[in-house]
């Protein structure tokens, strides 16, 4: 049998009386009079008696100041029923709000202070101002990490980021100006290689277009490759080691960024199966795994490339270094092996592999 729920007069009539109740009851609660009541929202005395006995809505104009006079929220007072989720959340919105508030200005007014105190003291004391823009590029550091966030609504991770890193760069420049030490070349060269190799990837995804999201892993190898060229090129030439650059680092970083170029290339663009993906990134790091220690070393020594001796029955200062190369190779060959195997087994048993 089908049910048929009423929606007429008798429904309405029942509303209007929980909706009453509902009224009578939050206006006990905030210690009011009918009378008081209708003073506040501009009704009559008449107007909130018939709220009450359930013979009328209240109109639609009157739901605002009626729910602050009563202390309770519009929905509430629809429903007729308290709403303890949406009071909590309004107060924890309210708690958040003020916290943020007093957050925001106690930074704000801490850091006027110290800006205001060092500046005075500075030409107090040397007529001139010097160690004051190491402190306000300090403050200003501190600024881009505490209260800006607070400040900033529309990407605020990557707006944070370039502040303190402008923040942290005029620091740097403020303490080289003053000491003249000569390290601002090279840490700047090491800030600008770790923004790169971390933040990089990142930012390829969040601001590039398609095509440099697709390319994005090849595009971050180079990128690496050349922040890395720049940072050993001012290192090396600031401790008066040019040569050693173009005769040790950039060899080094040809080969290492060459090899993990291929990695890449092979994993992210070679048309096969995952699984055969994998086992050529495997046997690429079995080829690493021997050759590199030797190429090194006879860069750094400017030898010729000696491979280790291997002598597994003998695990002595000459055979261990070549022992253990061995058996990573090893290792690495056996898992390319086994992958290989699965791959062929599920083309076998007809089940899809993954791409």
């Amino acid at each position: 049998m089908n049910e048929t729920h009423s929606t007429g007069p008798t429904s309405t009539a029942s509303h209007k009386g929980d909706v009453g109740r509902f009224l009578a009851t939050a206006r006990r609660e905030a210690g009011l009079t009918q009378k008081e009541l209708a003073s506040r929202v501009f009704v009559t005395e008449s107007a909130v008696s018939k709220w009450e006995r359930g013979l009328s809505y209240p109109d639609l104009a009157t739901l605002g100041p009626l729910a602050r006079a009563l202390g309770v929220t519009e929905g509430e007072l629809v429903s007729a029923s308290a709403d303890d989720r949406g009071r909590l959340d309004a107060q924890q919105a309210r708690v958040h709000r003020r916290w943020r508030g007093a957050l925001l200005w106690t930074t704000v007014g801490a850091y006027a202070v110290a800006l205001v105190a060092t500046f005075v003291t500075n030409l107090a004391v040397e007529h001139t101002l010097s160690w004051f823009w190491i402190v306000a590029a300090a403050v200003a550091l501190a600024f881009s990490l505490t209260t800006l966030p607070l400040l900033v609504t529309g990407r605020r991770g990557w707006t944070t980021f370039a502040a303190a890193l402008a923040s942290l760069g005029l620091l740097l420049a403020s303490i080289e100006a003053l000491t003249s030490a000569g390290f601002l070349g090279i840490a700047g060269a090491a800030i600008l290689f770790a923004v790169v190799v971390i933040w990089g990837p990142l930012a390829l995804r969040s601001f590039g277009s398609g095509w440099l999201r697709t390319h994005s892993a090849i595009i971050s190898v180079v990128v690496d490759a050349v922040a890395l060229t720049l940072m050993l090129a001012v290192i090396l030439g600031a401790v008066g080691q040019g040569q050693a650059f173009v005769e040790i680092a950039l060899p080094l970083v040809a080969g290492g960024f060459g090899l993990a170029t291929v990695v890449v290339l092979v994993l992210r663009y070679l048309p096969m199966r995952g699984l055969h993906r994998a086992a050529i990134a495997c046997l690429v790091g079995a080829g690493i795994a021997v050759t590199a220690g030797p190429l090194i070393d006879g860069l750094l020594e400017r030898t010729t490339v000696v491979l280790g001796p291997v002598d597994l029955t003998r695990w002595s200062d000459a055979t261990v270094n070549g022992n253990v190369t061995a058996l990573i190779a090893a290792a690495c060959v056996a898992a390319a092996i086994v992958l290989v195997a699965i791959s062929l087994r599920a083309t076998r048993q007809g089940r899809p592999m993954p791409r």
